[in-house]
């Protein structure tokens, strides 16, 4: 009955071991990123740009204070605030009132994969005059990922070990003739 009752807690404790790893495995795909809209050309429009993963894509939201009602474009472009390809590579939907909101299909990882820049634009009128950026770039991306998947690695090794420990408490348990203990 005590061996029972161990290989049950053995089993309980693995089982939620792999819980705790799955859960930290899906909280680091889902997790946003923030990064800084600065001002250009003295416009006085500051802000952030957040990407958050969502079913295969990734959701731009900007937020920018100093803006007027708008609508004002907004785009990802190849390069960097400094030094940009014109031709934008994605539009997002246009701030207004200071905030857009637009699901794109890539990865937040492919667009650090190459320098890139999300640019606001003055208005449609003035697509050139560009008043606020962020730069798209490993550097100024945090390292999430990697410590969260040495933690899921952890959790998950050591689920594997309270497994294993209860298959062995159960063999052994299995293999005592009946009647003893």
């Amino acid at each position: 009955m005590l061996l029972q009752r161990q290989r049950q807690i053995a089993l309980g404790w693995a089982l939620v071991v792999a819980l705790l790893a799955a859960t930290t495995t899906i909280a680091a795909a889902q997790q946003a990123t923030t990064l800084q809209l600065v001002q250009q050309n003295n416009s006085g429009i500051s802000g952030t740009a957040t990407f958050t993963p969502s079913g295969g894509g990734l959701t731009v939201d900007l937020k920018v204070t100093g803006a007027g009602a708008g609508p004002q474009p907004a785009h990802i472009h190849e390069g960097t605030c400094t030094q940009l390809n014109p031709t934008p590579q994605f539009t997002l939907a246009p701030v207004t009132s200071g905030a857009s909101t637009t699901t794109l299909q890539t990865t937040l990882q492919s667009l650090a994969a190459t320098p890139h820049a999300i640019h606001m634009h003055k208005s449609a009128d003035e697509l050139s005059v560009y008043v606020a950026c962020a730069d798209i770039n490993p550097s100024t991306l945090p390292r999430t990922g990697e410590a969260d998947s040495a933690t899921g690695l952890l959790f998950g090794a050591v689920g594997l070990s309270l497994a294993g420990l209860g298959l062995l408490l159960r063999r052994r348990r299995s293999a005592k003739p009946l009647g003893t203990i």
